[in-house]
């Protein structure tokens, strides 16, 4: 069956997930020391941040500052069951720093999918798996860098934000 123009524009373009956190500070360091996400765009109320979108090349993550209100604990659901899949530059490199920093991360493995992997929670116990996948032998549309990650070539590199230099100096002393 053929998709209509008006079924064709309802195709959702990009999938960005949003966090709830305890901290938005200390969750924001995190994601900008290991994972090197920067600021994009945020909301303040008061003097303090209430809501950030973050980058990094092609990934969008935002998040969010929640009271003590709103900071519930509940037995996994299923709405719960889910992870956040990173894909670093350099797998070992980030599991040594994040190792370093205190963090209780998982040995690296070979999955069963042909993925490299490591598990660790970030500071607000969301699940990561930190994942180089498999790359496929016959697909030769996408660059491959030198951990075999396949990468397309978005157009999302400018979302460098130099403002960010002087928090990064203080986010190098991040302990657990």
């Amino acid at each position: 069956m053929a998709r209509t123009g008006k079924q064709a524009q309802r195709n959702a373009a990009k999938l960005m997930p949003s966090l709830g956190v305890s901290d938005i500070d200390r969750t924001l360091g995190f994601y900008r020391q290991f994972f090197g996400f920067k600021l994009f765009d945020s909301y303040e109320l008061d003097g303090r941040m209430k809501w950030c979108w973050l980058r990094s090349r092609g990934a969008d993550l935002m998040l969010q500052q929640l009271s003590a209100d709103e900071q519930i604990t509940l037995n996994p659901a299923i709405g719960q069951s889910w992870v956040l899949y990173i894909q670093p530059n350099d797998l070992e490199d980030t599991h040594v720093q994040l190792a370093d920093a205190g963090f209780p991360v998982s040995d690296i493995v070979l999955t069963a999918y042909g993925a490299r992997e490591f598990f660790l929670s970030d500071p607000d116990g969301y699940e990561l798996w930190i994942s180089v996948p498999a790359v496929a032998a016959d697909d030769d549309d996408e660059d491959d860098d030198d951990e075999g990650i396949k990468r397309s070539n978005d157009d999302d590199d400018d979302d460098e934000d130099d403002d960010d230099d002087e928090d990064e100096e203080e986010e190098e002393g991040w302990r657990v």
